[in-house]
């Protein structure tokens, strides 16, 4: 008996979702699309998690001043070349993150 065709993509398929207005260490291992110009804000809410790590040029990683009760620390990401980045950190729980930019 043949199988069902599955009208949903399957669950390990790794198309890049929309990026949201924040991201941070609960989006590792996922991939965001962005186009050229767009941008995110990455938050760490531990003050003792590393800084974060960019991996190729697609994206910038931007310190924002700290203006957050508790120590959480901020960065815009913006694309800024179209191509594959990706944001990491190492620290005692390693993340992360995928981002794929378009013109």
């Amino acid at each position: 008996m043949p199988e069902p065709t599955p009208s949903q993509p399957s669950p390990s398929a790794t198309a890049a979702a929309p990026v949201p207005r924040f991201i941070g260490p609960t989006e590792d291992g996922r991939t965001f699309a962005m186009t050229v110009g767009q941008t995110t804000t990455l938050r760490l809410t531990d003050p003792q998690s590393p800084e974060p790590e960019v991996e190729g040029a697609a994206v910038l990683l931007i310190p924002v001043a700290n203006v957050a009760d508790g120590g959480a620390r901020e960065w815009e990401v913006r694309a800024v070349e179209p191509g594959d980045a990706a944001i990491r950190s190492v620290g005692e729980a390693p993340w992360t993150i995928a981002f794929t930019v378009i013109e």
